[in-house]
């Protein structure tokens, strides 16, 4: 029993700073057990002005799809832009403009098409960089997430963790940080070939 009143308070005490810090928020894992990235990235699509597009794309090129979802989950659909956007969102969007404005350009080989996706979708790693991870495990102890080690919610599972604490990092970021958390983002959800015609055909997007 002292076991277990020990996790709990220790859960609480990490929660509690979320309660009117802005630089924090609480993610309950069972809201993200729900669901799942297919679920995550359709949510993130439905009604939006280029959804149909995006399907077209995904029909089209299916590795695109597959990038989307191992993006999805790596940051969930919690995970906010600086504006409060969630950042599946933002990035699906700037995914699916950019290829559409490939599309109107007359830039229709593959390279171009999937690099521009590509471009767009891991071009907000600054989003990313600006929040830590952490959770209490199943121990009591506080783990904290690397960014794209593994996907969030299995890394909590693993763990035990069923409360994800998220913390506007301070100081924020460098802009080297930044870069290369873009540049682990990129090799975390595209393979090697796309990996290739994104830094050959759309490197500055």
């Amino acid at each position: 029993m002292t076991q277990i009143l020990s996790l709990h308070a220790a859960r609480a005490r990490q929660a509690k700073p979320a309660q009117g810090a802005g630089g924090t928020a609480c993610w309950p894992l069972q809201e993200l057990a729900a669901g799942g990235p297919e679920q995550w990235i359709h949510d993130a699509l439905v009604d939006q002005p280029y959804e149909g597009f995006a399907l077209s794309c995904w029909a089209q090129q299916p590795n695109l799809k597959k990038a989307t979802l191992k993006l999805a989950s790596f940051i969930t659909p919690r995970w906010p832009c600086e504006d409060g956007t969630p950042l599946l969102v933002r990035a699906i969007g700037e995914a699916v403009r950019r290829s559409e404005v490939a599309v109107g350009n007359g830039e229709t080989f593959t390279g171009r098409f999937v690099g521009v996706y590509l471009y767009g979708l891991t071009m907000h790693a600054k989003d990313v960089a600006r929040f830590s991870i952490s959770g209490v495990d199943r121990f009591g102890m506080v783990q904290r997430w690397r960014h794209f080690s593994e996907p969030l919610q299995d890394w909590a599972l693993r763990h035990g963790i069923d409360m994800l604490v998220a913390e506007v990092s301070d100081p924020l970021p460098a802009e080297v940080a930044v870069v290369g958390i873009r540049t682990h983002m990129v090799v975390r959800v595209s393979d090697p070939i796309d990996t290739g015609y994104l830094m050959k055909h759309a490197a500055q997007g």
